[in-house]
């Protein structure tokens, strides 16, 4: 009861002040009928009786109609019953009584259809991170109204049944053979869509793995060149001592030295782990310092993190990004992210965007990154990154954007 008042209690408020309006216009004045109650009154409470019974009866949305419809009227008629207790009996012959009704009913026609949307995507919201905490796909349930669709197929099904059932808003969990088609379509395209984001990571990923290979093979097969020393432009006094040295026999020639190991400098790769031990490099210099951030913002600009619909789960191939991300952090110590979530248009905007971004701070924070080195901010769906309202571009806004500071 309270998970509905929290989505139908602005307009109970209206129609309780509707209520007491039409009491206070139809207060008693001399001359009046003094029958409070007629014989439409006992229809009316007969038709909200009946609509009690099929919202109990009835299923899915037009269950949570019928829900909204009672508790509309209920909230009038006690704005009225409140006038009546405050200021006195009302005469049921004035317009104002048949005008407010008739408001009500317009109201309910409102309600239904903003609250009532509003309340079934929440509850799917919070049912599908319930679902996915417990170890199922968040995708396989369908919600209609506060009733819960959950298919026979579903992992776990009896433990999972009773876990939704159990959660604030649900009405009652039906077990069904499959879900509806357009559930089920629904739930095929963000599959779908989710399989083609983890494709293309993997695939940058690769890609980036080959050029880094590639680039050390290249460094390796270069031969190295020793410079010759520079010219010394030589005095008298040195070529005088220069010819004297040259008329003294050379003595035995000695064995040359080995030659010293040769050794590559390591990349200077933010990305790649620092070298430990005593060939480390020594602490970064001002250039190397802005080389680094100038990396590091490339680097946090190259990838997006994206996430399914209604979802703040990372992906394996963001997981890695974000591992790359924090090596890079360690070489640049006065750098800070900016962690930014975004939503689409159809998800609980704000909210969900301030998730993702939390989740992508936490992760971080759990790899070795300082706090203080992190901010995070909830954008919902005010920067899409794709105009559009078909399911591609709405994946390409579900995402979390890093900024270096």
């Amino acid at each position: 009861m309270t998970y509905f008042l929290a989505f139908y209690g602005l307009w109970l408020a209206v129609a309780f002040l509707v209520g007491a309006l039409c009491g206070f216009g139809s207060l008693r004045r001399d001359g009046d009928d003094p029958a409070l109650l007629r014989e439409g009154d006992f229809f009316l409470a007969l038709a909200l009786c009946l609509v009690a019974i099929l919202g109990k009866a009835a299923l899915g949305r037009f269950a949570l109609y019928l829900e909204g419809v009672f508790a509309l009227y209920a909230a009038f008629l006690a704005g009225v019953g409140a006038v009546v207790l405050w200021a006195g009996p009302i005469s049921r012959d004035h317009l104002g009584w048949r005008i407010g009704a008739g408001a009500i009913a317009l109201i309910a026609v409102v309600a239904n259809s903003e609250a009532a949307k509003s309340l079934e995507d929440a509850l799917e919201h919070r049912l599908g991170s319930l679902v996915q905490r417990e170890g199922g796909d968040p995708l396989n349930f369908e919600v209609s109204g506060r009733d819960v669709f959950l298919p026979a197929d579903a992992l776990g099904h009896g433990a999972l049944a009773e876990r939704l059932a159990s959660a604030a808003g649900v009405r009652i969990v039906w077990r069904v053979d499959s879900l509806s088609p357009p559930a089920a379509a629904q739930r095929e395209e963000a599959l779908a869509a989710a399989s083609a984001e983890q494709a293309a990571h993997r695939a940058a990923e690769a890609a980036w793995t080959q050029r880094e290979q590639e680039r050390i093979a290249a460094l390796a097969a270069r031969p190295r060149a020793e410079a010759p020393p520079p010219a010394v432009k030589k005095g008298r006094k040195e070529k005088i001592a220069e010819g004297r040295s040259a008329e003294r026999p050379a003595p035995a020639a000695a064995e040359p030295p080995a030659p010293a190991a040769l050794v590559w400098n390591t990349p200077k790769d933010p990305t790649l782990p620092a070298p430990e031990g005593p060939g480390a490099p020594p602490p970064a210099t001002e250039a190397e310092e802005t080389s680094c951030r100038v990396t590091l913002i490339a680097l946090a600009a190259s990838e997006k993190i994206r996430f399914s619909a209604k979802s703040v789960a990372l992906g394996s191939g963001a997981e890695k990004f974000l591992a790359r991300l924090a090596g890079s952090m360690k070489r640049c110590p006065d750098a800070v992210l900016e962690i930014r979530g975004h939503a689409d248009a159809l998800e609980d905007k704000r909210a969900l965007s301030q998730r993702r971004a939390r989740t992508v701070v936490d992760y971080l924070r759990r790899i070795g990154v300082a706090r203080e080195k992190l901010t995070s901010a909830g954008l919902g769906d005010e920067q899409p990154l794709v105009a559009g309202d078909d399911p591609a571009s709405r994946a390409e806004n579900r995402r979390v954007e890093i900024l270096v500071r």
